[in-house]
């Protein structure tokens, strides 16, 4: 354009030479005024040029800015989404949005649950019992069903952070479509856009991000040039994006761009207002004309005014140079790989994180190569690995890329050495593209690390009952299959005397026993507390039955930790495919039926579904429906048996044991009833009333002959149980040494340590303590060698059999060998013929208890036989024996 003006000035200098000078002067300052205009009409024409090119280059950096924080945003949002359909309780929210709030905007995370009440947030300090039920951002997802995209809220003061912040929410619905509630995020508004306005320089123009809707989310400068963002924000259109201009050359008011966040509710603006445009020019034109005026008076000054353009073109040329190299250090700056290509495919612009992301050379880059060479070079370096069995499948894709350079889009690739990348794609108006590659795998891990939590049991690492569910669906589809519902015996008494820690390593190790079982496709899954269920693909009955065998031998086997051993057991219901269901709802309500029926047969066993379990299960829950009502209402009463000596059959002492009369079921017997209180966790309130009683009335015998009462393991495993029997005996008035403390073997397999304090405390009040049904279970004689037993009761079904073989006898007669050597007394129990007696005196044994000396009586009735024998009654009077001496 130059060397034209030069050219034009020649030839008019030529032109004049001949005139008047007069006329030449005229022409003269008529030509300098000419080329002043449309000098200073160029000069601003190419600054409003430049201008709008970097509004909109900034644009796009604002856009693909906003768009990564907005996902990082999104992605958590959606994982907390995920993690609160699973059912999980103990959601670490904190933990699960490190890395989002971590030097970021967002400073908050919550859960608002369908009423409206935040019920957790990772700020600790905040109340997490706040209604928030008319908020925006509750009441967009709450107020419209099918509403499921992110929702972005005008800038507010946040109720529980008391900032200024603006909030970005997701519906939390089941899979039925009901409301569960919203998760939010809240973030500074000013703080997302106060970077990338820095990067503008000299504090010049305005970021805005505004909703669909049109209103304004948040902007930068925050505080003042209000005139400014107004027109700003009139000025945005619906398109996806576009630029735009108020007002023209010297008269220009505002020029920007604005770009749509693709896939987001949000707009993102960016604008210079025609002072910071063309504020430099304007103090330039007034010199230029100045100078044009003096020219016009002096030739000399012409030269001058020549000068001056010279040098403001070469300060519009330097201005430009440092937009230009301002926005190759954004890109620079920036920790993606940038690449940029014109209409042709060819790379004009890559930062230096391009080359690293694309697996390629630094020198690859060079000689603005087409996108579609870069491809070919990552393919022959082995970039997409496997992705591809030949070239020819290659170059497909690669011709894909090409014309996909022609629209927006997205999409992820896993390069050989685990980094996943997720490239993003965006369309120039002028034909070529800016394409970006972000490092994503941080956020991949997150994901895959929030699917295996949804589907994985946090304790043990096994399946939990979601995954449980998928895997049965599937082998309900392929068919043949079985459920095993497995209850761990015994568990309970850890968790209370050790504590919920020791209860948690025991159910690791309990995991780890149980994987010993399973075959390849068998899926073993914890389902909540001491439940597991085990899935077995293809199996049988004989099969099922063999690896519920398996698995309760290695379960009763004991268990070491920090020194103490605990001894528990396993009841398993079996419910087979498609037998005993054809569904997986079915099938599990089958086998936890068939488990409950294993535990009421005595524990530690299993047992096969059968329909004739529900009808056993409905009467279970009726019967503890009505031992509820017979604890609160004192349906209970105790009643008597005798202990008496072998020789003058006098009474030694009473052993109480109660009795419920229903007032519909009448009679109901204590082998029915007490299995279910202790499964209902009644049997410590119906214990305690035992004890009260038993000593309240024996209190008031008329000889001072002991009272036998029975306790089970729960109650005697309680830490304050010695206070408790103190209590009772002082309420009471009955010394400590006229009681008897009976329990079974069954309470060796808690916690040791607790049983033996509570028996030493006892017996160090006088109390005194029997071993019932001695000779039933394993351990029996580790037992009298491990803890102080007064005395022992040897099981009745040893004693049924004296006086018909010779084996029984023998067992009698070493317990009794047995108990003489360690001092202890020794009760035999079932006592029902006169040969059984005969026998028992024969081999000495000094006291018995059983039908034939006297059965379960009333109160009044042991009153009245003690009353008798303090009388002076001698011999027994059968059936009813006498007062001991």
């Amino acid at each position: 354009m130059r060397a034209a003006t030069a050219r034009t000035f020649r030839r008019l200098a030529r032109l004049l030479a001949g005139m008047p000078d007069m006329l030449v002067a005229l022409a003269c300052v008529a030509l300098l005024w000419v080329g002043t205009v449309a000098y200073l009409d160029h000069q601003t024409r190419d600054a409003i040029a430049a201008a709008q090119d970097q509004t909109e280059r900034f644009a796009i950096a604002f856009e693909e800015s906003v768009a990564r924080r907005v996902d990082l945003i999104d992605s958590a949002l959606l994982l907390l989404r995920d993690a609160y359909l699973t059912g999980r309780d103990d959601i670490d929210m904190a933990q699960v949005t490190r890395g989002v709030t971590t030097g970021g905007p967002v400073f908050q995370f919550g859960y608002i649950d369908a009423d409206g009440v935040l019920v957790a947030t990772n700020l600790r300090h905040t109340d997490v019992r706040m209604d928030l039920s008319d908020r925006p951002h509750f009441r967009a997802h709450a107020e419209n069903p099918g509403r499921d995209k992110l929702f972005v809220s005008l800038p507010v003061i946040g109720r529980a952070s008391g900032k200024i912040s603006m909030q970005f929410s997701r519906r939390v619905a089941d899979p039925d479509g009901s409301f569960r509630g919203v998760v939010v995020a809240s973030i500074t508004p000013p703080g997302s856009l106060t970077s990338l306005h820095s990067e503008m320089g000299d504090g010049k123009g305005m970021l805005m991000l505004l909703g669909t809707d049109g209103a304004l989310r948040a902007r930068s400068p925050a505080i003042g040039r209000e005139a400014v963002a107004q027109a700003l924000a009139a000025a945005v259109g619906t398109t996806a994006r576009g630029s735009f201009m108020r007002g023209a050359g010297q008269d220009l008011v505002l020029l920007g761009s604005y770009r749509q966040v693709s896939q987001r509710p949000l707009t993102v603006a960016v604008a210079l207002t025609g002072e910071e445009v063309l504020g430099d020019l304007r103090s330039g034109r007034r010199q230029v004309i100045g100078a044009a005026a003096a020219v016009s008076l002096a030739a000399l000054l012409a030269g001058g005014a020549l000068t001056l353009r010279r040098h403001r073109l070469a300060r519009s040329r330097r201005d430009l140079a440092a937009s230009r190299e301002a926005l190759a250090d954004a890109v620079e700056s920036v920790s993606q790989g940038v690449l940029m290509t014109d209409s042709e495919g060819r790379v004009t612009v890559a930062n230096r994180r391009a080359p690293e992301l694309l697996g390629l050379l630094p020198e690859a880059l060079q000689g603005r190569p087409t996108l579609r060479a870069l491809s070919r070079m990552q393919f022959v370096a082995g970039e997409f690995g496997t992705a591809f069995p030949d070239l020819d499948a290659f170059e497909t894709f690669s011709r894909s890329e090409w014309q996909d350079l022609g629209r927006n889009h997205v999409y992820e690739r896993k390069r050989p050495d685990g980094t996943v990348l997720e490239v993003r794609t965006h369309a120039l108006p002028s034909g070529g593209a800016v394409r970006t590659y972000t490092d994503i795998t941080e956020r991949h891990l997150m994901e895959e690390q929030a699917r295996h939590f949804a589907l994985h049991d946090s304790l043990t690492g096994l399946s939990n009952r979601v995954l449980m569910g998928e895997r049965l669906v599937l082998a309900v589809q392929r068919g043949g299959c079985a459920v095993l519902f497995l209850d761990l015996d015994h568990f309970k008494l850890v968790n209370d005397r050790h504590g919920h820690d020791a209860g948690d390593r025991l159910l690791v190790e309990v995991a780890v026993r149980l994987r010993a079982v399973l075959r390849a496709g068998d899926t073993l899954a914890r389902l909540g507390g001491d439940e597991f269920a085990i899935l077995l693909s293809q199996a049988n009955p004989a099969m099922a039955s063999a690896v519920a065998r398996h698995t309760i031998e290695l379960l009763q086997e004991p268990f070491e930790l920090d020194g103490r051993r605990f001894v528990i057991g396993a009841s398993i219901g079996i419910a087979l495919h498609p037998r005993d269901g054809t569904t997986p709802a079915a099938l599990l309500c089958a086998a936890d039926t068939a488990m409950y029926a294993a535990k009421r047969s005595g524990r530690n066993t299993f047992a096969l579904y059968d329909e004739y379990m529900e009808r056993d299960a409905e009467e279970q829950r009726s019967l503890e429906r009505d031992l509820r009502e017979a604890v609160a209402t004192g349906q209970f009463h105790l009643v008597y048996q005798p202990v008496c000596s072998t020789h003058s059959g006098e009474v030694a002492s009473f052993e109480a044991l109660i009795r419920w009369c229903h007032p519909v079921r009448g009679h109901v017997p204590p082998s029915l009833f007490i299995p279910v209180a202790e499964q209902a966790g009644l049997i410590l309130p119906i214990g305690a009333w035992v004890l009260e009683t038993a000593c309240s009335e024996a209190a008031a015998w008329p000889r001072p002959v002991r009272v036998a009462v029975n306790m089970s393991p729960p109650q005697f495993l309680q830490h304050d149980l010695c206070d408790q029997v103190r209590r009772a005996l002082d309420r009471a008035g009955l010394p400590p040494d006229r009681l008897d403390i009976e329990v079974t073997e069954g309470l060796m397999l808690g916690d040791e340590e607790v049983v033996l304090t509570n028996m030493t405390r006892l017996r160090a009040m006088g109390v005194r303590i029997s071993l019932d049904d001695f000779g039933t279970g394993h351990s029996s004689l580790s037992y009298l060698r491990r803890f102080p037993f007064d005395r022992i009761k040897i099981d009745r079904s040893f004693v049924q059999n004296l006086g018909v073989g010779t084996e029984a006898r023998a067992i009698v007669h070493s317990v009794l060998s047995l108990g003489r050597n360690l001092k202890l007394d020794i009760i035999a129990e079932g006592v029902e013929t006169e040969l059984q007696l005969h026998e028992l005196r024969m081999l000495r044994c000094e006291l018995v208890q059983g039908y034939l000396l006297g059965k379960p009586m009333t109160m009044d009735d042991a009153v009245a036989l003690l009353r008798g024998a303090a009388q002076g009654m001698e011999g027994r009077a059968a059936p009813q024996p006498t007062l001991a001496g």
